[in-house]
C-alpha cells in the first residue's frame, strides 16, 4: 500500500508559500495597494498612540516614555493618514538618490583611472547609464513604485509556485521527516 502524504505537515510547512502567493497576486493585480496599506498602518499608529497618551494621562505620568511614544505614534499615524502617497514618493526618491550618488562616484573613479586601465570608458559609460536610470527613478517616483510593486508581486508568485511544486514533488521527504520525528520521540 502506498503511503499517503501527511497533509497536516504539508500545510504547516507550506503556509508561508501560500501567504507569499496571495501577497504576490495582490501586488500584481493592485500595485497601488501601498497607499491603502499606509492608511491602515496610519490608523493603527493613531489608535496605539491615542491609547498610550490616554494611559499616560490617566496615570498622571506625562513624563513617562508611554506618553512620548504615544505622541510619536500619533504624529506618524496622522502623517500616514493625511499623506499616504508620501511613502510612495519618498522610497523611489531615496533609492534613486543613492543610485545617483553611487553612479557619479563610479564615473569619477573610472575617469581617474583612465591612464591605468585601458578600457576605463566601459565602466564610465555603465555608471553614466546607471546615473540616467537614477534620474528617471527620481523624476517618476509613483510610476516606478507601481511597476516595482508589480515586479515584486510577479517574483513572489513565481517563488511561491516553485516552493509549492517542490514540496509536492518532495512529499517523500515529509514522510521521512515525520518518521525521524517519531523515531526521535520514541528514543527519548
Amino acid at each position: 500500500m502506498k503511503n499517503k502524504i501527511n497533509w497536516k505537515t504539508f500545510w504547516y510547512t507550506n503556509i508561508f508559500s501560500f501567504i507569499t502567493l496571495a501577497i504576490g497576486i495582490v501586488f500584481t493585480i493592485k500595485p497601488d495597494i501601498l497607499t491603502t496599506t499606509c492608511k491602515w498602518i496610519g490608523t493603527i499608529f493613531c489608535i496605539v498612540g491615542a491609547v498610550l497618551v490616554l494611559i499616560s494621562l490617566i496615570s498622571k505620568k506625562i513624563s513617562d516614555q508611554k506618553f512620548s511614544y504615544g505622541v510619536t505614534a500619533l504624529i506618524i499615524g496622522i502623517l500616514l493618514e493625511i499623506i499616504p502617497i508620501l511613502l510612495k514618493v519618498l522610497i523611489p526618491i531615496l533609492f534613486g538618490g543613492w543610485i545617483l550618488v553611487s553612479s557619479v562616484s563610479g564615473m569619477y573613479r573610472n575617469f581617474i583611472f583612465r591612464h591605468d586601465v585601458p578600457k576605463w570608458w566601459i565602466g564610465f559609460v555603465l555608471c553614466t547609464l546607471s546615473g540616467l536610470l537614477a534620474l528617471y527613478i527620481m523624476t517618476r517616483p509613483i510610476t516606478v513604485m507601481n511597476e516595482t510593486v508589480k515586479l515584486i508581486g510577479i517574483g513572489l508568485i513565481i517563488h511561491a509556485v516553485i516552493r509549492l511544486i517542490s514540496s509536492i514533488l518532495g512529499k517523500d521527504g515529509y514522510k521521512a521527516a515525520e518518521k525521524t520525528i517519531i523515531e526521535t520521540t520514541i528514543q527519548e
